[in-house]
């Protein structure tokens, strides 16, 4: 499960060039950019007077609900000098708060360096919600000039969201928290059992795919072809696809994998003895590489993918069912049938099913920041640690029986046993600043 969203910005306002980008550094609180003290070149800044007036709306911007690790519309903040004189705009900057969680850009400092805005004249700073965490994000700005209120004190808000779907054999889908339903498969008569539900990179959509290889394409997952038609020597056990959505890989229980769409085959363990047969797949951050888990934990490693470790030394209580990346790449979790987590690089540890009464675990599913992950279990429950949030499971909502009975071809599957597969609702992602910084350069401001 990968991850990055990306997006257009449009906001009330004039046709600009964006000049200047804040991005609030990962320290937390503090000014992510200040001007220079000095006026640009040809500019004079104006002279602080009685009628230097400032007007800014609104002061508190509103930038609604967005799902973690998720960027995508911008939102404007209009600056006006409402005064006799022009108006010295000095600098604007982070002031407090959640400043990490949004990306501001600005015209009203051209190069980065102080302006005068002249009577009646308006800039304007735009504002992009990347939250990091789930729940309210806040965060505050400063704008100093010359007006006689200043500095001015502007308020950023806007909530944060996840969830989570279930699938189940029978092709059925259900939602959880902002997880949007875009469709199933219960009417459809299938000639193999659904196996993995994959969620595209905003969660817009989702493929399931079958244990002979079919996929089945909903909301904005684009289908690039199947091995439906194709004599599989194993069945399909899992898929996973790059943060582009532009393709995907399917991968077999003896480790053939399968490429569709512009992505590329790095290998594969098909001619390979295994100790253990393949249960699951999962793409580099780059999408360049992935890398193979098998039953007992043993980790295969393709193109750029990188190996830190495996649990194919270490005599299990119950077998690995599944694994993920974490959101930079650097690291992945394993995750075996009663719960035991094991990480490896920088995924950390937030505790785990084993000893626990939580059933026969199918699978896991990080958080967007990687602080955090769920586990759910054959009969639809869903058990969260650390920063990931409870929603519901399909086990409470009595879902199960329309999801897939319970028993069925057990362990076919890299995130099913027993009827139930789990993913999050979109691709586990970290907020790439430098994408953030582009798009707000490319913005197009219209009314």
């Amino acid at each position: 499960m990968t991850g990055s969203a990306r997006g257009g910005f449009r906001a009330g306002g004039l046709a600009l060039a964006v000049a200047v980008v804040l991005v609030a550094a990962a320290a937390g609180p503090g000014p992510a950019f200040a001007a220079s003290p000095a006026p640009a070149a040809g500019v004079t800044a104006a002279t602080p007077h009685a009628q230097s007036e400032i007007q800014l709306s609104p002061l508190t911007l509103s930038l609604g609900n967005q799902r973690v690790g998720t960027f995508f519309f911008a939102k404007g903040i209009v600056i006006t000098n409402t005064g006799t004189v022009p108006l010295a705009l000095n600098d604007i900057r982070f002031r407090s708060g959640d400043t990490a969680d949004f990306v501001v850009a600005t015209n009203c400092l051209p190069g980065g360096r102080p302006r005068s805005l002249p009577r009646g004249a308006s800039c304007l700073i735009k504002a992009v919600f990347t939250p990091k965490a789930y729940g309210t994000r806040t965060a505050l700005l400063s704008v100093s000039d010359s007006a006689s209120n200043s500095p001015q004190t502007l308020t950023l808000r806007g909530f944060g969201t996840e969830g989570y779907y279930l699938s189940g054999v029978r092709g059925g889908v259900a939602s959880f928290g902002d997880a949007a339903f875009h469709g199933e498969l219960r009417s459809t008569q299938l000639t193999a059992p659904i196996v993995s539900i994959e969620t595209t990179l905003t969660g817009a959509g989702y493929w399931l795919l079958g244990s002979d290889g079919g996929v089945f394409a909903f909301g904005n997952a684009q289908f690039y072809g199947s091995t439906g038609a194709m004599h599989l020597t194993r069945p399909i056990v899992g898929m996973a696809a790059p943060r582009s959505d532009k393709g995907y890989w399917l991968v077999a229980g003896d480790g053939g994998v399968f490429s569709f769409g512009p992505v590329k085959f790095y290998g594969s363990t098909g001619g390979t003895h295994l100790n253990q047969p393949i249960v699951g797949i999962a793409a580099t951050r780059a999408g360049t590489g992935y890398w193979l888990v098998a039953r007992d934990g043993g980790i295969f490693t393709f193109g750029n993918a990188t190996f830190f470790g495996s649990t194919g030394g270490i005599h299990l209580r119950q077998p690995i069912v599944g694994m993920a990346r974490t959101p930079t790449g650097r690291g992945y979790w394993l995750v075996a049938a009663d719960g035991g987590i094991f990480t490896f690089g920088d995924a950390k540890f937030y505790g785990s099913g084993a000893g626990k009464p939580v059933g026969n675990i199918v699978g896991m599913a990080p958080t967007a920041d990687g602080q955090g992950y769920w586990l759910s279990n054959s009969i639809g429950q869903v058990f969260n640690f650390g920063d990931a949030h409870y929603f519901g499971d399909a086990y409470r909502r009595r879902l199960l029986g329309a999801l897939g009975p319970a028993g069925t071809a057990a362990d076919v599957g890299s995130r099913r046993v027993n009827g139930v597969i789990f993913t999050p609702s979109s691709s586990s992602a970290s907020i790439d600043s430098r994408l953030a910084r582009e798009a707000g350069r490319r913005a197009e401001i219209t009314p």
